[in-house]
């Protein structure tokens, strides 16, 4: 896949994406058993997290350590399952990319498409060393731990894991269990944020085929040679094609990673409330919070990528119509003038990215968000 190559590497490499270009059945058989070690790994450690918080968590301090990394580790198991679970769906949707009418037609339009990729993986990049940074403090951390006699995460176990080999066998495998959390969440992250980004790609494709179509539509009046041929008429259609299958595009993202965005809100906001609160608590004991500052940044910038990208979609989607306003179309004949208006209309309602019920993707929510987490850190003061 040319298109969000770098994503897709990601997704490879922590054990939830098979290459497509791999025809070997022994070598599909291996890979397919790495999957299952790695989403066993992932849901085996919530569970025992879990079990910890419910039956051995006696105070507020182990409470809001304990809830971070498994409301971390739930979304991970989330994203791992639907990406997993919706390959054949993923692959649509880049395939969609691909071939007409979104596939770009000429030289302009590849260089749009080109600018879209070339930011969406310097962000990929950019956002990687960013939780790359994270994980590897906090595997520093866990490394401080085990030396301790510690476990680097608090879990339950139904039998005694204090004997030496269990114990450094238990903490081998949360250590790697939290490195391939943190590719997950990277590649889906990233991956989500791609797929909503190319959907402004797309909308300026859109944009630039129109004006050009229209320009060309001009030009041939001028030089006395306009006539409303069939082939002129096709033009149009399909730029309205194109415009619909844009919707059609965004609507399938959402559709296929609702409950990514869903779980990922819910457990942010969880997340920021408890972590802001016991920053707020211990915010002179510098080497204890160190992660949790670094983690929580790295929350923030987490979801600012997705209200970000949702943001862009609405304001593009909605621009399209003053851009066509904006067009020489007085030209064109009364039927293509209607169709025109038509877009004009449908761009008045914007495409939207929404968790569920819970939120819309936009810079908005995006402050809700730190307003939620703000008013209850104040309630949890009292």
């Amino acid at each position: 896949m040319q298109i969000l190559s770098l994503n897709f590497l990601i997704h490879s490499l922590c054990g939830i994406w098979r290459p497509n270009e791999w025809s070997s059945n022994g070598a599909k058989l291996m890979y397919n058993v790495f999957t299952f070690i790695v989403i066993f790994s992932e849901y085996f450690l919530v569970l025992t997290q879990f079990m910890d918080i419910v039956l051995i968590v006696d105070n507020i301090d182990d409470f809001a350590t304990n809830t971070l990394m498994f409301l971390t580790i739930v979304a991970v198991c989330c994203k791992a399952t639907v990406v997993v679970v919706r390959r054949n769906a993923i692959t649509n949707l880049v395939q969609i990319l691909m071939k007409t009418p979104c596939k770009p037609c000429d030289e302009d339009e590849v260089v749009i498409q080109t600018k879209y990729d070339m930011f969406i993986r310097s962000c990929s990049i950019k956002y990687s060393l960013l939780a790359t940074s994270s994980v590897t403090g906090t595997t520093i951390g866990s490394v401080l731990n085990i030396m301790q006699g510690h476990l680097p995460y608090r879990i339950w176990l139904p039998y005694n894991y204090n004997v030496s080999t269990t114990f450094w066998a238990i903490s081998v495998h949360q250590i790697i269990t939290v490195i391939f959390s943190a590719m997950i969440n990277i590649g889906t992250d990233t991956l989500v944020f791609g797929l909503i980004l190319h959907t402004c790609a797309q909308l300026k494709i859109f944009e630039s085929r129109l004006h050009k179509l229209i320009i060309n539509r001009t030009i041939r009046y001028l030089e006395n040679t306009f006539s409303p041929s069939n082939k002129n008429k096709i033009g149009i259609s399909e730029c309205i094609r194109h415009h619909l299958s844009i919707y059609k595009y965004a609507k399938t993202v959402n559709i296929v990673f609702n409950q990514v965005l869903f779980v990922q809100f819910f457990a942010s906001i969880l997340v920021l409330c408890t972590s802001v609160y016991y920053l707020s608590i211990h915010i002179t004991e510098l080497s204890g919070t160190a992660t949790f500052l670094v983690y929580t940044i790295g929350m923030f910038v987490q979801i600012y990528i997705y209200c970000w990208s949702g943001n862009e979609v609405i304001l593009k989607s909605m621009s399209v119509g003053d851009a066509i306003y904006y067009m020489d179309w007085p030209l064109l004949s009364i039927n293509e003038k209607k169709e025109l208006l038509m877009v004009m209309i449908r761009s008045t309602i914007p495409i939207k990215f929404t968790s569920s019920f819970l939120i819309t993707l936009s810079l908005q929510s995006y402050s809700n968000i730190l307003k939620t987490s703000y008013s209850a850190f104040n309630v949890l003061q009292k």
